[in-house]
């Protein structure tokens, strides 16, 4: 048949002889490990390929699962930093509170008879040296008209207009504010009010009679009457003049208040009432 005398026939013959004569010669001979070496060195670049293979994929589902790991580590380490935040602000204010609080104690320490409510300064009028502004306290927190205010340096005005849970308040240095006062070094009384020409640099000024012993630096305190009780403090004499036509001394008197700042003030006390 003219198959079987081809070329291709007898080429594949003679190759599957070979390969069942090569392995049967070779372990006749011993020679079984070099056939088993030369089936590994045929084998290892499949084996090196799959090695690879088989690393990468674990590699690529360890990047997921580090992924996982890494994310939810980074959740518990933004709400540690939330709270913390939280932590760092509520202790910021229980600072200010009890620094605040310390201040008014002094006051309060002096004056045990005072019943103050705090309020809280919600805007004031505009310009370098604010007279009137409004709290967050009104009727229904018991106060009323003409109840005094002050801080923890010393006066500062008394409650001029009452709303439901507001209220406005006039400055010392305000040109309708006037109240009797004294020296507290030597007693010498006049009166203090506001001046249009001095609130402009947040002063305000004391009328007393010509033969007041009076000083600059004399501490100026409250007398009492229809605004204030009796020793509030309102601030120093910063200059004396005598007018010769109306036969008294006036002096300028630098409030406690810095008047100028009002928005680092934050809060005030306002004497609601007085105990025993």
């Amino acid at each position: 048949m003219k198959f079987l005398r081809s070329r291709y026939f007898i080429i594949c013959v003679l190759v599957a002889i070979i390969i069942g004569l090569v392995p049967a010669m070779l372990a006749a001979f011993g020679g079984t490990d070099i056939l088993r070496s030369a089936v590994k060195t045929v084998a290892k670049p499949f084996e090196t390929v799959g090695s690879y293979v088989a690393d990468g994929v674990g590699g690529f589902f360890s990047v997921f699962s580090s992924y996982d790991e890494l994310k939810e580590e980074n959740e518990e380490l933004r709400a540690r930093l939330t709270e913390l935040e939280e932590e760092r602000r509520d202790n910021a204010v229980l600072k200010n509170e009890n620094s605040w609080l310390k201040e008014y104690f002094g006051i309060h320490t002096e004056h045990p008879e005072f019943l103050l409510t705090d309020a809280r300064i919600i805007s004031h009028s505009s310009g370098s040296y604010s007279t009137v502004l409004t709290l967050d306290k009104g009727r229904v927190h018991g106060v009323l008209k003409n109840m005094p205010v002050i801080t923890a340096d010393g006066a500062f005005g008394y409650v001029s207009e009452v709303g439901l849970d507001w209220c406005k308040v006039v400055s010392v240095i305000e040109t309708a504010s006037q109240v009797g006062g004294y020296d507290q070094r030597s007693g010498s009384r006049g009166y203090l009010e506001g001046s249009l020409e001095l609130r402009e640099s947040g002063l305000c000024r004391m009328v007393f009679q010509a033969e007041a012993d009076i000083m600059v630096d004399d501490r100026i305190c409250t007398e009492g009457g229809e605004h204030y009780p009796s020793g509030l403090y309102i601030g120093r004499i910063s200059t004396i003049e005598a007018d010769p036509s109306t036969r008294t001394l006036v002096a300028t008197i630098e409030p406690a208040v810095d008047f100028s700042d009002l928005d680092s003030l934050g809060r005030v006390m306002i004497i609601s009432g007085y105990g025993s």
